[in-house]
């Protein structure tokens, strides 16, 4: 399937949609585009953490997250964030659906370095006859960054890593990672383009450090796997654009 389009929303934009987030989209839709949205939601996660006196610990960008965090994080993201995005789109005139029952089988995933980061994992396969299915009959999916291994048991993804995946297995035309700020900074000014063979020097030298690391690895990952344009900014137009080379 072409003219696919996937919208990593993290930060504050997983918080409330803007209204040109909203007539943006649309307008792809009307140009016959097909959208896919995946989520994180780390600001609801830390807040409903906080509110358990629950640590939040981070390693090289992605939250460890002990078995007994998931049933916390499964309810930020699928609860409060997947949801309210979903009846956003849905009330903007976006028929969307969020991914519950089927999200499982639709992200296959396994544990990255369990000694290291506990219940957090890595996409070993996306499953996509349904996600094609809902796109063929003019919806929007809406995921959580959220798997399961072979063993049924449920694994936090970063949800970087997974709109990755997503885009690549789709082939997609377009990959955009929203977050809260407007791209990849150096020297306090955004590089309006970041090649692939840049990155590592970038990450030694900390232009690119925290959570940006996954974002930018994520983004490398997918322009070699074929996916043209990605995107890093806090919008669906302006950023970073990561490019081969």
């Amino acid at each position: 399937m072409k003219n696919i389009i996937v919208i990593k929303i993290g930060g504050a934009a997983a918080q409330e949609l803007s209204a040109a987030f909203i007539q943006q989209v649309k307008s792809w839709a009307a140009a016959g585009k097909h959208i896919i949205i995946v989520h994180g939601g780390g600001l609801v996660i830390n807040q409903l953490m906080r509110e358990r006196q629950l640590e939040t610990q981070k390693v090289k960008g992605l939250r460890v997250t002990a078995k007994s965090d998931l049933p916390v994080i499964q309810q930020a993201l699928l609860d409060i964030v997947g949801l309210k995005l979903t009846k956003q789109f849905n009330q903007a005139g976006l028929d969307s659906l969020q991914l519950l029952s089927h999200l499982g089988s639709t992200v296959s995933a396994d544990f990255i370095n369990q000694s290291l980061y506990g219940y957090v994992g890595y996409v070993t396969d996306i499953e996509t006859a349904y996600l094609e299915q809902l796109l063929a009959e003019g919806l929007v999916p809406v995921l959580a960054s959220l798997g399961s291994n072979a063993d049924g048991e449920l694994l936090n993804i970063n949800a970087d890593y997974l709109a990755a995946a997503v885009a690549s297995k789709l082939q997609a035309e377009k990959l955009i990672l929203m977050t809260d700020t407007e791209g990849v900074l150096e020297d306090k000014k955004v590089l309006p383009q970041l090649l692939t063979s840049q990155v590592s020097t970038k990450i030694q030298t900390g232009v690119i450090q925290g959570g940006m690391i996954p974002k930018i690895e994520s983004a490398v990952q997918t322009v070699l796997s074929g996916v043209n344009q990605v995107l890093i900014g806090d919008n669906l137009l302006t950023g970073t654009l990561i490019a081969e080379g």
